[in-house]
């Protein structure tokens, strides 16, 4: 199987974005370090700061897989219920 690429959308209630910015950090760098990980970038609205997208790509369903259960990845879950009005997952793959 090619790549899979994620594009995690997160719009945050006001104020609650700031609280996780220590999370967001540990969760961008430790995820990187991943084996597996091609690239994962945080990136956000230029019109809505609290609107932000995790650009991500993975050599394998199994590597987002054992992501989906690293310690950086389910701290950072926990830490962000209840702080998201809007949350959506989208798999992606390359077809040209």
């Amino acid at each position: 199987m090619s790549e899979i690429r994620i594009v995690a959308e997160m719009r945050f209630k006001p104020g609650q974005k700031e609280i996780l910015k220590e999370a967001f950090k540990a969760l961008v760098d430790d995820s990187r370090a991943e084996k597996g990980n091609i690239s994962y970038e945080l990136t956000e609205d230029l019109k809505d700061p609290d609107h932000v997208f995790v650009l991500e790509t993975w050599a394998s369903q199994e590597a987002i897989d054992e992501h989906m259960k690293t310690p950086h990845f389910t701290n950072f879950m926990k830490l962000a219920e209840g702080k998201t009005a809007k949350s959506e997952i989208t798999l992606l793959k390359k077809t040209l």
